[in-house]
């Protein structure tokens, strides 16, 4: 509590005692200005419970302004349909990493993943069902990563990964598990039997890289792994 406000609380103590004081009767009594005195307490009880109900409504509208800041903060850093990072977050998280590498000598990699044939789905099955496998795919690609790793929707059916303090043994061992777990995985969609793969592309940070390098080569080995055959990984040369 400040000064001020300190110095307030006491004042507000104060009048009450020196209300109390002429309202409770003694060399006062018969005073022909208690009358007065009595409107007076009235209007400042009524004026002090209104600015003690003001404050109340001011510190829960601050709050309510916090969270809704936050809220719409987190709204534009998530994939409204899959729910993941979106490609601002990333990038940013991306970046971060990028300085940290930079600052400790650490490594990092990134995982582009694009469905194979996935045009077909949405051809087949329309839209609505395509995009409900996205939101599947999502979830199964969630449960492969760790923690502190980032999975996001890079845009259309491609999802990328930043993997952090990851070499490229990690990176192709958790491709690996990538497209075991998507190929195995039918996936519903109103409707039992859909089952697709997926293309992947890794590359490793390397000293002198950008991050537009980084993401550029993990997408040329993606290419690669299309044109040799779908539902593989390549790693950036």
């Amino acid at each position: 509590m400040t000064t001020e406000n300190r110095s307030l609380r006491n004042a507000g103590h104060v009048e009450e005692g020196h209300f109390e004081k002429i309202l409770g009767g003694g060399e006062f009594a018969g005073n022909p200005l208690l009358a007065e005195y009595q409107l007076l307490h009235g209007e400042y009880s009524a004026l002090k419970h209104r600015v003690d109900t003001l404050n109340r409504d001011k510190q829960i509208l601050q709050t309510q302004l916090v969270e809704m800041n936050r809220s719409l903060d987190l709204s534009t850093r998530i994939d409204p349909m899959t729910g993941l990072a979106n490609r601002r977050d990333i990038m940013e998280k991306i970046e971060r990493e990028y300085s940290r590498s930079q600052r400790h000598q650490r490594t990092f990699s990134v995982m582009l993943v694009d469905l194979d044939n996935f045009k077909q789905i949405n051809d087949a099955h329309g839209y609505n069902d395509g995009d409900d496998v996205l939101v599947e795919v999502a979830r199964v690609l969630m449960s492969c990563v760790r923690n502190e790793d980032v999975c996001a929707r890079w845009g259309g059916e491609e999802f990328l990964f930043l993997l952090t303090e990851t070499a490229i043994e990690g990176a192709v061992t958790l491709a690996r598990k990538v497209l075991e777990a998507i190929s195995m995985t039918e996936f519903k969609a109103n409707r039992p039997g859909i089952r697709i793969t997926a293309s992947i592309g890794l590359c490793e940070y390397q000293e002198g890289q950008s991050i537009n390098d980084c993401i550029a080569n993990a997408d040329q080995a993606l290419r690669k792994a299309k044109l040799e055959g779908k539902n593989r990984f390549v790693v950036a040369a």
